[in-house]
C-alpha cells in the first residue's frame, strides 16, 4: 500500500470488504488525484510489474490506434467496411451501403455474433460472411465489431496493433511492449487478448482524462480523446448512460472494463483514475461496489484508526501457503494416460487445461484436447507434475514447504509463469497452480493408486457459474418461462462434468 495523498481509508476499507463478502478475488487497485498516485497495492502473489490479461479493457486499447489512424489520414469514421476490405466478398445485402467505421466503433454493426465462435481463423472473412440481424437491431455487445475496427488499423497501418502503438503510444507513456493474442493469421484480437501492468492502464486512462497530453506532450489525438469518451450510441437507462468508441460512459465517467472484474474508470468530478485487477465470474457483484464505494475515498476524511483497519485487512489478503506434512506415495518414473471416459467427459464445451475453462473459452488459440501423457517426480520439498497439452508439454513445480515454486511454459505460443504450491487434505495432495497473467487459479486433486492416477480440477473463475450465468441471459432460457428453473438445473448438472474426476493409467 501506498500514500501520497490523504484519501478516506474508510472507504477503501468498505471496498475491499464489500468484494470479501461476494468472494471476489482482487489482484490489484491502483487510484490517482489530479494525476499523482494516491493508493496503490498488489495482493500477494501479484505486483506492479506482472502484465495481467485484460479481457474487453482491449477494446479501448484498439480505439486508441483507430484514433492514431484516422488522425494520420489512414480511415475515417464514415470509411465503408466494404471499402477497407474489398478483397473480401460479400452477400448483397443493402446494409453493406451503410455499415462505416462508426458503426463497429459503437457496436453497431448488425451482424450476427456469438461469444464462443472460434477466434483463431479469419476473423474479417467470419464477419463478412455472417448475416444482418432482422430483430433486436441496434447496440449489440460484439467482439466482432471490435476485432473489425482493429483489422481496419492492421490493414491501412501493414503492422499488427502492437508493432502500431509502440512508439505512438507505448514509448511515450513508458509502457514496455506488450503480449496481445493473435489468430493464425498473426492478427492481433480486437475484442480481447491485450495485456498490460496496472500502471500501464491507469496512464492510458489519466492521458485520455488530460486531453491525450502526458507530462505537456500531446500523445493522442486530443479531438479523440473527447469523441471516443462521450455518448455516441445511448442505451435504455438514460441519455447519460451509453457506449463511446469502445468506451463506456456512465453518468459523465467513461470506463474500459473487461470480463471477470477488470475495470478502469475516469471519475470527472474529482479528477480521479481508479483501475483494479479482479477474479470475479459476476461482474455486478464488482460493479456496484466499484462505482458506489471506492469514489467516496476522495471525498471523505479519514483518521489513523481507519488506517490501520485497512492495513491490517490489506495485510491478511496476503495469505502464505500451507506446508505439506507429509506426501502419499507418488507413482515417479512412469507415464499416464488420460481413460477414453475421462476423455469424453472431459470435452464437454472445452478441453481440460493448465488454463480454467472459463478463461480458454474466451482465448484465441487453445487446445483442442485434453492434456494427457501425465508423469510425476518428487524430491525433498517439491513436487513436479507433467503433462502435455497436445504438443506443449506443462510442467508443474510445487512447493512442499510452505515456499511456492515457479515454472514457465508455452501453450500454443502463449507464455505462462507458474506460481504453485501442494499440500494434504483428507489423505489427498492438492495442490494450487497460478498460471500468472491470467487472473485464474486451478485446484488440482490428485489421487494415486498402483497403476492409475485421478486428477480433479477446479478452477476459479468457475466455468460452471460462468457459463451457467450466460445461459440464463440467453434468450432461449429467458423465453421458457416456468421450465426456466428445470432448464437451469440441466445446465448446471451437465456443466458439472467438467469438475469431475479425470482418470489416468499406466500402460
Amino acid at each position: 500500500m501506498g500514500v501520497k495523498t490523504k484519501i478516506s481509508s474508510k472507504a477503501v476499507y468498505e471496498f475491499y470488504k464489500e468484494l470479501e463478502k461476494y468472494n471476489i478475488e482482487n489482484h490489484a487497485l491502483i487510484m490517482l488525484k489530479d494525476g499523482e498516485t494516491v493508493f496503490e497495492n498488489y495482493v500477494y502473489p501479484y505486483s506492479a510489474d506482472m502484465p495481467h490479461t485484460l479481457f474487453s479493457v482491449t477494446k479501448s486499447i484498439v480505439s486508441t490506434s483507430v484514433g492514431f489512424a484516422i488522425d494520420e489520414g489512414l480511415l475515417s469514421l464514415d470509411s465503408k467496411i466494404t471499402d477497407i476490405f474489398s478483397d473480401f466478398p460479400h452477400n448483397q445485402d443493402d446494409e453493406w451501403d451503410r455499415l462505416t467505421l462508426r458503426h463497429v466503433l459503437t457496436m453497431q454493426s448488425n451482424k450476427e455474433f456469438s461469444f464462443t465462435q472460434d477466434m483463431t481463423g479469419d476473423y474479417v472473412q467470419m464477419f463478412m460472411e455472417a448475416p444482418f440481424r432482422k430483430t433486436g437491431r441496434g447496440f449489440l455487445y460484439s467482439n466482432n465489431d471490435a476485432h473489425i475496427a482493429a483489422a481496419a488499423v492492421q490493414k491501412v497501418a501493414g503492422m499488427n496493433l502492437v508493432d502500431y502503438l509502440t512508439p505512438r503510444l507505448y514509448v511515450p507513456l513508458g509502457i514496455e511492449k506488450t503480449f496481445w493474442e493473435t489468430n493464425f493469421l498473426g492478427e492481433n484480437i480486437g475484442g480481447t487478448g491485450c495485456y498490460l501492468k496496472l500502471r500501464d492502464l491507469a496512464k492510458i486512462c489519466q492521458c485520455y482524462a488530460d486531453g491525450g497530453k502526458w507530462n505537456g506532450e500531446q500523445i493522442i489525438p486530443e479531438w479523440w480523446t473527447k469523441e471516443a469518451t462521450r455518448v455516441q450510441v445511448e442505451h435504455k437507462n438514460g441519455k447519460d448512460n451509453g457506449y463511446g468508441y469502445l468506451f463506456w460512459i456512465s453518468n459523465g465517467r467513461f470506463s474500459m472494463d473487461g470480463m471477470f472484474g477488470q475495470r478502469v474508470t475516469y471519475i470527472p468530478e474529482y479528477n480521479a483514475v481508479v483501475a483494479s485487477f479482479n477474479s470475479c465470474v459476476n461482474d455486478g457483484d464488482f460493479t456496484t461496489p466499484f462505482e458506489k464505494i471506492l469514489p467516496n475515498a476522495f471525498c471523505e476524511t479519514c483518521d489513523s484508526e481507519w488506517d490501520e483497519k485497512l492495513q491490517k485487512h490489506l495485510e491478511s489478503l496476503n495469505k502464505k501457503p500451507v506446508k505439506c506434512d507429509k506426501l502419499p506415495k507418488v507413482p515417479t518414473g512412469r507415464k499416464f494416460y488420460l481413460a477414453s471416459v475421462s476423455d469424453v467427459l472431459a470435452k464437454i464445451i472445452f478441453p481440460a487445461s493448465l488454463i480454467p475453462r472459463s478463461l480458454t473459452s474466451s482465448f484465441a488459440k487453445r487446445p483442442k484436447s485434453n492434456l494427457d501423457e501425465v508423469s510425476f517426480e518428487v524430491t525433498d520439498d517439491v513436487f513436479t507434475v507433467k503433462w502435455k497439452e497436445e504438443e506443449d508439454e506443462v510442467v508443474i513445480n510445487c512447493g512442499l514447504d510452505g515456499e511456492p515454486r515457479f515454472s514457465e511454459c508455452s501453450i500454443k505460443g502463449y507464455q505462462y509463469k507458474i506460481w504453485a504450491y501442494a499440500f494434504m487434505k483428507d489423505g489427498k495432495l492438492n495442490a494450487v497452480v497460478k498460471p500468472f497473467n491470467t487472473l485464474s487459479t486451478q485446484y488440482i486433486e490428485f489421487a494415486f493408486s498402483e497403476k492409475a492416477v485421478r486428477l480433479q480440477f477446479k478452477g476459479t473463475p468457475s466455468f460452471v457459474d460462468f457459463i451457467a450465468k450466460n445461459a440464463d441471459q440467453s434468450p432461449f432460457i429467458k423465453k421458457s418461462g416456468k421450465a426456466k428453473p428445470v432448464l437451469m438445473k440441466v445446465v448446471r448438472k451437465a456443466l458439472g462434468t467438467t469438475e469431475m474426476p479425470m482418470t489416468f493409467k499406466s500402460r
